[in-house]
């Protein structure tokens, strides 16, 4: 009977901590959603401004940083953890970043060929215009805002939810992806753009593996960097 019931408590007690995590994930979730657009608004009434990319400039970073500011201390702890394991990290990083590249490429290439025939999906010509217009502010945006927030919200949010890598990798990717995907839907038509899913879900899997891997934030923060300055830079250059 005493067993039953310490092993019921057990179960309970995981529950509860399991709900809390996701709780906690579904409020950085929000943030990353409205959190921008928030405080872009916030600071708009008092300064108005009018450049799109300047507003997300300013929305993302002031988000970047409310982030910084709550999770400091797992921030600055994993920082100087950086170098102790550095070899090993080094190697997971290389290792599972070429593996979902290459993915991104395999099935970047199959999508563009074959469903769109040679042309880009809406998001991706809507994106690409974006930067050539504002290359610099784009760059800044991509890659030294974009992936902190973004390693912050579907990584570290989601980490503590699940016990198995590959679920966690699946579905941290999938929700990655999706929302990469579907940030150029306007229409119906533009539906197959799902599609980049994969893609974008491949990479965020890989990230995810990394993450799980390491266990420190700042190895996913800076192949993320790497990844989206080196993706960006030769967008700008070869357009």
């Amino acid at each position: 009977m005493k067993e039953n019931l310490e092993k019921i408590n057990e179960v309970m007690s995981e529950v509860e901590n399991k709900g809390k995590q996701i709780l906690i994930f579904l409020l950085y979730f929000i943030g990353f959603l409205l959190g921008p657009s928030l405080f872009y608004s916030l600071v708009n009434v008092v300064y108005p401004i009018d450049d799109v990319m300047i507003a997300n400039l300013v929305g993302n970073g002031l988000y970047a940083i409310m982030l910084f500011i709550i999770l400091h201390r797992v921030l600055i702890g994993d920082f100087k953890k950086l170098g102790k394991d550095k070899v090993n990290n080094m190697k997971v990083m290389f290792k599972w970043w070429g593996i979902g590249l290459l993915i991104m490429m395999i099935s970047n290439l199959i999508i563009n060929g074959i469903v769109f025939n040679g042309s880009i999906a809406a998001n991706e010509e809507a994106n690409r215009e974006l930067i050539l217009a504002s290359p610099f502010l784009s760059i800044f945006l991509a890659v030294f805002i974009a992936p902190f927030v973004e390693e912050i919200t579907f990584r570290y949010g989601l980490r503590k939810i699940f016990k198995n890598v590959w679920f966690y990798a699946i579905v941290s990717g999938f929700i990655f992806g999706f929302l990469h995907a579907i940030s150029g839907i306007e229409s119906a038509k533009d539906m197959l753009d799902l599609l980049y899913i994969i893609p974008y879900g491949s990479l965020g899997f890989a990230f995810s593996v990394i993450y799980y891997k390491t266990d420190n934030i700042w190895v996913n923060i800076f192949v993320h960097t790497l990844h989206n300055a080196i993706v960006y830079s030769l967008l700008i250059l070869f357009a």
